[in-house]
């Protein structure tokens, strides 16, 4: 079994949970590695799990009909992953989750996620507290969206993801904040002239 601690802490950081508890988790979790490049799941396919990154990163992302990629998210270490509408609906899911570097992850079924919820009231607890969190996040990330300047949308991704430069290609940095690569290298470029006086 994978050193659970990530998991352990992270909980603890919301709710409290023993370690039995949590190691009852793992057991009831797929233990799946993804090598770099590798899909989760894709366009068309059944969001089958909701899992937990242990370690590495993804990328969440949409393709358009023009064939562009829109990143909707970067998940980390510590970050929940799936479509959960497709997870609970069965229906195919219209994103795609692909590793961006290799990533170590716990993953349950529908079953095995609803087993876990209901024999362990804290993790059905911090789910809750989790699901309402994620809701007010995509709020603020639709209204600075709209409202805030790139250079604002940036500065708040580093400030949440310090080392996202070391991690992640520049361009699919662009692609999250919905800029050209070029308009991102601009503002890296004033952000540094600024701070050099």
């Amino acid at each position: 079994m994978w050193e659970y601690d990530n998991l352990f802490q992270h909980l603890n950081g919301t709710v409290s949970i023993t370690e039995a508890e949590a190691e009852k988790m793992l057991r009831m979790a797929k233990v799946v590695r993804l090598k770099k490049k590798e899909h989760l799941f894709m366009e068309g396919q059944v969001a089958k799990y909701v899992g937990y990154v242990n370690r590495g990163c993804l990328k969440y992302y949409r393709i358009d009909e023009a064939g562009e990629e829109h990143i909707v998210y970067f998940a980390v270490e510590n970050w929940w992953i799936g479509d959960l509408s497709s997870f609970y609906s069965g229906q195919p899911s219209t994103f795609n989750l692909q590793a961006l570097e290799p990533c170590d992850m716990f993953l349950y079924t529908r079953d095995a996620f609803d087993a876990v919820r209901s024999e362990i009231p804290a993790f059905d607890q911090y789910c809750k507290i989790r699901h309402a969190k994620a809701t007010d996040a995509r709020l603020e990330t639709l209204m600075s969206q709209r409202a805030e300047s790139a250079e604002a949308r940036y500065v708040k991704l580093l400030q949440g993801f310090p080392d996202i430069f070391q991690r992640v290609p520049q361009h699919l940095i662009a692609s999250y904040l919905g800029i050209k690569p070029q308009s991102l290298s601009r503002i890296r470029k004033q952000m540094a002239e600024r701070r050099s006086r």
